[in-house]
């Protein structure tokens, strides 16, 4: 960032997301005198207009909360150039309105919280076997994992998939992957016995030296028929 190597910036986590739904909601609970449908439709016909003025090369200021304007983006080869829909593009610009750019200044309040340790983040496992997804696990067949910082270094003894029995807290590497991605990992499911298991990626994410292990919130289930000998590790 700068020549300082010990400087930092900070970098703001929104605590909430609001639709105009919400906005509506707390207008009436407020004390408006419209109702909430009334509010709705206010919204919708005043979105209508402004995409009607920004389409038509106008420059909108939202009551001071937002300014919204076209602008292109391309590059032209002369003065003489024109525009081509396959080279150059209408975009929507924005910035911030006086009005809530003034308020937040004045009234946001900060408070400073540790930033969480980067770990694989494992999101929705699905079992080719069964067409199940984070439910059911079946050794033999393809298994395909989906989140975040999936990636790990096979290299590694360390690092990569297992599925941790639930029993006895056994360890079974996956040793087959056909796709190690940060974001997706494909692979043959090893061996396991029949009962319950969580899924787990041990990585080193970043390059970090610390190892790292994200866990599915589900519990993936081998059916007795479904089940083999195991190989732990």
């Amino acid at each position: 960032m700068t020549a300082d190597p010990d400087d930092y910036r900070a970098s703001v986590v929104a605590v909430d997301s609001i639709d105009t739904d919400a906005l509506a909601d707390e207008l009436v609970a407020g004390g408006s005198t419209v109702d909430k449908p009334d509010i709705l439709a206010v919204f919708e016909a005043m979105a209508a207009a402004v995409e009607r003025r920004v389409a038509n090369g106008a420059r909108v200021n939202l009551a001071g909360l937002v300014e919204l304007y076209p602008s292109i983006k391309g590059v032209f080869d002369s003065a003489a150039d024109s525009f081509d829909s396959a080279r150059h593009r209408v975009v929507v610009s924005a910035k911030a309105g006086s009005r809530v750019r003034d308020y937040v200044v004045a009234n946001a309040s900060v408070q400073k919280e540790a930033a969480p340790a980067l770990a694989p983040t494992l999101v929705q496992y699905r079992d080719i076997g069964t067409q199940t997804t984070n439910d059911e696990v079946t050794p033999g067949n393809i298994g395909e994992l989906t989140g975040s910082r999936l990636r790990y270094d096979p290299a590694a003894a360390h690092e990569g998939l297992f599925f941790v029995a639930a029993a006895d807290g056994a360890e079974t590497r996956v040793d087959i992957v056909q796709l190690n991605k940060p974001a997706s990992q494909v692979f043959l499911v090893p061996a396991l016995t029949a009962g319950e298991y969580e899924l787990e990626v041990r990585a080193r994410v970043g390059g970090a030296t610390q190892l790292r292990t994200g866990t599915l919130a589900a519990s993936l289930t081998v059916s007795t028929g479904e089940s083999s000998s195991s190989s732990s590790t």
